[in-house]
C-alpha cells in the first residue's frame, strides 16, 4: 500500500495501532521538531539528512505490536540487552501494545540516537 501522508498511514490502522503510532509521532514532533517526517517504505520515517543512509528512525504497526526501526543496528543490540521481553528484527524492535516501560526506554534510545547524529 502506498501512503501520501502520516495521517493517511495512521487512518489505516486499528485503534491500538492508531493510538501508539500517534503517540510516537507526537513524541517526535515535540522532541525533534526540526526533523520532517515522510512516508518511506510505506511507513512514517524521520531522516537525519537528505539521504536515508545518513540515518533514520521509523515506526510501523501490526495487529499484535508496533515496531521502531533504526538505521544503526548498534542501537538494536543495546536495546536487546535492556529489553529482553521484546522481540527484534534486523533493524527494529517490536513493542507489544500496552508495554509502556518498553516504549519509554525505546524513546530514550531514539533521543540518544538522533541527538548523536544531529
Amino acid at each position: 500500500m502506498s501512503f501520501v501522508s502520516i495521517g493517511e498511514y495512521i487512518s489505516t490502522l486499528d485503534e491500538k495501532g492508531k493510538n501508539h503510532v500517534s503517540d510516537f509521532v507526537n513524541f517526535m514532533k515535540e522532541a525533534f521538531s526540526n526533523l520532517s517526517p515522510k512516508i518511506s517504505f510505506s511507513m512514517p520515517m524521520w531522516w537525519i539528512g537528505s539521504k536515508m543512509y545518513e540515518g533514520y528512525v521509523a515506526i510501523s504497526a501490526t495487529k499484535k505490536h508496533y515496531s521502531i526501526h533504526f538505521h544503526d543496528e548498534n542501537y538494536i543490540v543495546k536495546l536487546k540487552q535492556e529489553l529482553p521481553n521484546c522481540t527484534f528484527g534486523k533493524r527494529c524492535i517490536n513493542v507489544k501494545y500496552g508495554d509502556e516501560a518498553a516504549i519509554n526506554i525505546v524513546k530514550q534510545n531514539v533521543s540518544e540516537y538522533l541527538n548523536s547524529k544531529i
